[in-house]
């Protein structure tokens, strides 16, 4: 008799799922991997850098050439910095202003893939009211902060060469800011560029948008101005992932309190029954301080002319 045995294993079944048994038969058993091959998946915490960068007319030339020169040159210092910290995804949002304001980044861009391309065009006036309207519509989780895992309060660097256009107009529009969760527990850093550096409206402002003295930098050449935007870039994104508050719901917690909670009524006794002693009611304890201004960049005694050999 002859020998009728299949090799059931090298027998191809085609499409034979015409039963609806839900059973795919081409689909082929997986081995399960191994478990020192999977890398775990974790979710990181986003840490945004703003750069608010001035681009009117006075800002043609060596200042603008600067200001790309330092910000391309940060970012793969920023790459090495999320390399090291497992718990923070770095990225950058640029705000350029002159008479108004423009988001190159038109949403938070990953430091791991993020190419900054250089600005060319400089005009305009200096509009600051422009700047913080934008600002305050993006710093919002619904905006430029979503984050699923959570997100580290931002760093937001500005920087501009001179006083504001919109004198009497920028105040409401950063009034509206200063209302901004995200905004008031932010870490500012102003950097007042060449005869920025030497008008008192123009450091006025920065003191205003910062509230912390030591966070105002003056940039009076071009060289300075490189060096202090890198600086204040890595000094700003350290302090922030190993200090600054990490904020895991909706939005960050205001922490200002306005009120004394009123105390609960305590309970009614029953003097026909014997009752164990009253149980004295736990004051809650105090709120922490409410975060006004910016925390301290800790490079503030620095000699820009003579610390760096230029």
């Amino acid at each position: 008799m002859a020998d009728f045995s299949l090799d059931l294993d090298s027998f191809d079944f085609g499409d034979f799922d015409t039963l609806e048994t839900g059973v795919d038969v081409k689909q082929q058993p997986t081995p399960t991997p191994d478990v020192a091959n999977i890398v775990t998946n974790l979710k990181k915490r986003a840490m945004v850098v703003f750069f608010v960068i001035d681009i009117s007319g006075s800002m043609k030339g060596a200042r603008i050439g600067a200001v790309n020169d330092a910000i391309r040159n940060v970012i793969p210092e920023l790459k090495k910095r999320e390399k090291g910290n497992t718990s923070a995804e770095i990225k950058v949002a640029v705000l350029e202003f002159s008479t108004r304001a423009n988001w190159r980044t038109t949403q938070p861009e990953p430091v791991s893939t993020y190419k900054y391309n250089d600005i060319e065009q400089v005009y305009g006036g200096t509009n600051y009211g422009m700047a913080f309207a934008a600002l305050n519509e993006k710093l919002s989780q619904r905006a430029f902060l979503s984050s699923t895992a959570g997100a580290y309060t931002p760093l937001i660097i500005f920087m501009t060469d001179g006083k504001p256009s919109d004198m009497v107009l920028y105040p409401d529009q950063l009034a509206l800011l200063k209302q901004n969760k995200w905004f008031k527990h932010s870490t500012r850093a102003g950097i007042a560029i060449e005869e920025g550096a030497l008008s008192p409206e123009c450091k006025r402002v920065l003191l205003e948008f910062t509230e912390n003295e030591s966070n105002i930098y003056e940039a009076k050449n071009t060289v300075i101005l490189a060096k202090q935007i890198e600086l204040v870039t890595l000094t700003g994104v350290d302090l922030v992932t190993q200090q600054g508050s990490i904020q895991n719901s909706s939005a960050p917690v205001d922490t200002t309190v306005t009120h004394t909670p009123p105390m609960q009524e305590a309970p009614k006794v029953n003097l026909d029954r014997p009752t164990a002693a009253p149980v004295q009611p736990v004051a809650p304890p105090p709120p922490p301080p409410a975060q006004t201004a910016s925390p301290t960049l800790p490079i503030a005694d620095i000699d820009w002319e003579n610390d760096f050999n230029f």
